[in-house]
């Protein structure tokens, strides 16, 4: 892997650099940038944590097994005009299960808008709002950011300001309720060439106001805050941005039923079309 991430840093500081889509260098925190007017880009977006389910086994053996979970989202993303960006989600979930393996599902769609202000460095702050409607196959919601830039010479500062709405289980009367999400987001990321930026991230969740029915709910709603070291390679026309985020409320191993396991990877690939 070392060996893999050497040669990557290497081809990135030699390949020229050429017109750019609109890369997110930190995998949580969208950045300011907004793609250009007619210019459409395709992100692919992968997500892991290691989690812990039952074995299935006789007693005297092994009683849990780890096994990862995924959320994969694909984004195709439009620039209406150069400070109006629009996209569109698929959503996908492999949601582990007992005895080990996952269960593959497809969870809905997702439509936002991201608007920008201004041009870079007008502003002392570089502002932009973004909102979402999310479409799932169990909730309504809607979400929206503030996205703040700054840039400080190579040094590049981040930082979304996210809330969501949800309305779960809308056609269901006898289990709906609604709930307020919080996922506030800020990182660095540092030039070391323009198609190489290593950064570090932090990245929250937490649920409030959710139907909770079991302590293990209660866990999985509370406040939740990772941190991370983050690397992205920008070619141009094809990018992509990895992180890697110790799960700071916990780092043992999690009880059966938890979603958030001890770390949280994040990868994302950008290809402008």
């Amino acid at each position: 892997m070392k060996t893999i991430i050497k040669c990557m840093v290497i081809a990135s500081a030699v390949i020229p650099g050429v017109a750019r889509a609109t890369p997110v260098p930190l995998p949580f925190t969208y950045p300011y940038e907004t793609l250009a007017k007619g210019e459409v880009e395709d992100e692919l977006y992968g997500d892991m944590t290691p989690v812990r389910v039952n074995s299935g086994l006789p007693a005297g053996q092994t009683q849990h097994l780890w096994e990862p979970a995924y959320v994969l989202q694909n984004e195709i993303e439009f620039g209406l005009t150069d400070h109006v960006e629009l996209a569109w989600y698929q959503v996908f979930e492999a949601n582990p299960v007992d005895g080990g393996g996952n269960l593959a599902q497809f969870d809905g769609f997702k439509f936002r808008g991201r608007f920008r202000v201004a041009e870079e460095g007008e502003l002392p702050v570089d502002l932009a709002f973004y909102v979402e409607l999310e479409t799932l196959h169990d909730e309504l919601s809607l979400e929206e950011k503030v996205i703040l830039a700054k840039r400080f010479g190579r040094l590049h500062w981040m930082a979304n300001l996210w809330i969501e709405e949800e309305d779960n289980r809308y056609l269901d009367p006898a289990v709906h309720y609604f709930d307020f999400v919080a996922n506030p987001t800020t990182g660095f990321t540092w030039e070391v060439a323009p198609s190489f930026q290593p950064g570090i991230e932090y990245w929250g969740r937490g649920v409030f106001g959710a139907r909770e029915s079991s302590s293990t709910d209660t866990v999985n709603d509370r406040f939740h805050n990772f941190l991370g070291p983050t690397v992205h390679f920008d070619w141009g026309k094809l990018w992509w941005s990895l992180g890697v985020y110790a799960n700071l409320n916990d780092v043992s191993a999690p009880q059966v039923g938890y979603v958030y396991g001890p770390i949280w990877v994040r990868t994302l690939l950008g290809i402008n079309l």
